[in-house]
């Protein structure tokens, strides 16, 4: 990701999430690394919230995508990518934590959607190159689908209902403590 300013605050841009010609191996790999970079983002925001319901939040979007990195080990293993964190994906994350320290609860959020766009279509292009990992690309598209959902409820002054679809999803049952 990089960072844009126009005089305001930093907004974090993704950038493209993968080639057309990428094989399914280095599209779960850049999935993958995505995830890792979002616990870790989403871990040190928390770790830095001085609002207590903020930072509630932000534990479960850290625990989202640690859950989510979880889930995708399997599909990995099948096509022999290392679940080792990028070092260059740690850096960005780590990166993306102090430029957000001095950002809006707001700001945050206003690049999300185009964030996550990205993203699904980074998911959605892994089952069209590999069929067989139609599970995982529903797993993931879902819990992409969610943080958008959050964002959004966010923006609008939706706090109280805004982890709803986060919440739902079946690979965060039981694990999402308040």
């Amino acid at each position: 990701m990089d960072s844009e300013t126009d005089g305001q605050a930093p907004v974090a841009v993704a950038d493209p999430a993968f080639s057309p010609d990428d094989d399914a191996a280095t599209l779960l790999a850049k999935a993958y690394q995505g995830e890792v970079l979002g616990e870790i983002l989403f871990g040190g925001m928390a770790a830095r919230a001085d609002d207590a319901a903020q930072r509630a939040k932000l534990e479960v979007l850290a625990r989202l995508e640690r859950r989510t990195k979880d889930a995708m080990v399997p599909a990995l293993q099948r096509h022999g990518v290392s679940t080792e964190p990028d070092p260059a994906s740690v850096h960005a994350a780590q990166s993306l934590v102090e430029a957000t320290a001095t950002m809006t609860w707001s700001d945050i959020w206003a690049s999300t959607e185009a964030i996550t766009a990205q993203f699904v279509a980074l998911y959605e292009r892994i089952g069209e190159v590999d069929p067989a990992e139609g599970d995982i690309v529903t797993l993931l598209v879902a819990h992409e689908r969610a943080l958008g959902d959050f964002a959004r409820k966010e923006l609008a002054g939706e706090a109280q209902g805004s982890l709803a679809a986060v919440e739902a999803l079946p690979h965060l049952q039981g694990e999402v403590v308040r």
